[in-house]
């Protein structure tokens, strides 16, 4: 029976053009939070279109997380799925602030803030999602151009009192802080970004909620079907303390993170946290929930490193990048205490290589040994891990492994 981490790796490399609905729901729902609504998600695929799918980002900093990555990972099915996949760059949007959450205005950016920042996102999600086959937008194409008169026949529409019952606008008020008008408007921009590409589903974080339901309440005023909204849940952060990854609590692994930083981060993370983590990065299907948490349950370890391993691979599509951290990690970490008791003394004598006093130890068989095991990079200092040569000339006190359960301490 396969690994998870080596199922799920495989899985992500498969084409999934033609994949029947049912199926494809069986890998989708997993991910979901909540869904506006299931029939009409079921309806969609089952219609036999190519969908028009939709997510909209604010490139708000130049650097993003594995939490950004979470409504990504969605995309990257409907694109497998062989839908069209439109990813709008809110560089209108983003002049306003998205109020989704917030206990205080976001500051605005300018357009020269936007398209450094879309430089550095594109090629951030490059790793995790084949970029060169989503539609790339940019709202101020089309908001920059709508009229005044077309604008207030929307805002005639909407009542400004059901606008202002989101919790963070009542929070704010409460606070003394203050709503501008154009955060309020904020949903209906998102709202007309939908109506200009003809969305039939949007994908984005369950925050992001009442932005959805307000574009599902303005799409029939111009004559479209309401979107399907596909809400994912917020990552939890590394500390597992309940509050979302985010550079600002220190909880984040960076999606530019080196494999082996990812690796050591994911170990870190509270059990609990690993079946969520499995289910936004990885294809799971619904049968497949029972047995990740009955594995987790039984061998929590060994589902992390699996884990762990699937995450620092994912960017690569290459498994070894993952087990390559894996074996260092348990080199470094997983080993037990050794005691000066537990170690094979050799003195230390002037004139003599590494190889020669290993060999006086009485404990190998040949020099040729000793040189195998150098090569293969299996003689290692014990407290640093680093890799020793046949150059290496030890130091008092120190210790080091040869293979993998011969100790000698130098004295």
């Amino acid at each position: 029976m396969k690994r998870f981490d080596e199922k799920y790796l495989e899985r992500s490399k498969e084409s999934w053009d033609g994949i029947l609905p049912e199926e494809f729901l069986s890998f989708l729902l997993p991910k979901a939070e909540q869904v506006l609504s299931k029939d009409s998600l079921r309806e969609a695929l089952f219609s036999g279109k190519k969908l028009n799918i939709k997510l909209g980002i604010d490139p708000t900093g130049k650097d993003i997380h594995l939490g950004h990555l979470v409504p990504i990972m969605v995309l990257r099915q409907f694109l497998r799925a062989g839908h069209k996949v439109h990813l709008i760059i809110g560089d209108f949007t983003a002049r306003v602030g998205d109020p989704s959450g917030r206990d205080t205005a976001r500051k605005s950016l300018t357009a020269k803030d936007v398209k450094e920042n879309q430089k550095t996102y594109i090629d951030q999600i490059s790793g995790y999602i084949t970029t060169r086959k989503l539609k790339i937008h940019h709202n101020a194409d089309w908001l920059e151009k709508v009229k005044l008169n077309d604008f207030f026949g929307i805002l005639e529409k909407i009542n400004l009192s059901d606008a202002l019952q989101r919790d963070d606008f009542r929070n704010r008020m409460k606070n003394g802080q203050g709503v501008s008008l154009a955060e309020a408007c904020y949903g209906i921009l998102m709202a007309i970004d939908s109506v200009e590409l003809k969305a039939d589903i949007e994908v984005g974080g369950v925050d992001q909620l009442l932005n959805f339901q307000q574009a599902r309440q303005i799409m029939p005023m111009y004559g479209l079907k309401e979107e399907v909204a596909f809400t994912v849940p917020i990552l939890e952060g590394t500390s597992g303390d309940g509050r979302k990854m985010s550079k600002s609590f220190d909880n984040y692994i960076a999606v530019t993170a080196s494999p082996e930083e990812k690796f050591g981060k994911i170990m870190s993370i509270p059990d609990k946290l690993i079946l969520s983590y499995f289910i936004s990065f990885a294809d799971v299907n619904e049968k497949e929930v029972s047995e990740l948490e009955e594995f987790i349950s039984r061998e929590p370890m060994e589902a992390k490193k699996q884990l762990a391993t699937y995450i620092a691979s994912l960017e690569f599509g290459d498994l070894k990048k993952g087990l390559e951290e894996r074996e260092k990690f348990e080199r470094k970490f997983s080993k037990e205490i050794i005691s000066d008791e537990d170690c094979i003394k050799i003195r230390i004598e002037d004139g003599f290589s590494i190889l020669d006093m290993l060999f006086n130890s009485g404990q190998f068989e040949s020099r040729g040994e000793i040189r195998r095991l150098i090569g293969e990079k299996s003689v290692r200092n014990l407290a640093t891990d680093e890799v020793l040569g046949l150059d290496y000339s030890p130091k008092s006190s120190e210790k080091i492994r040869v293979g993998k359960r011969k100790f000698f301490l130098f004295i």
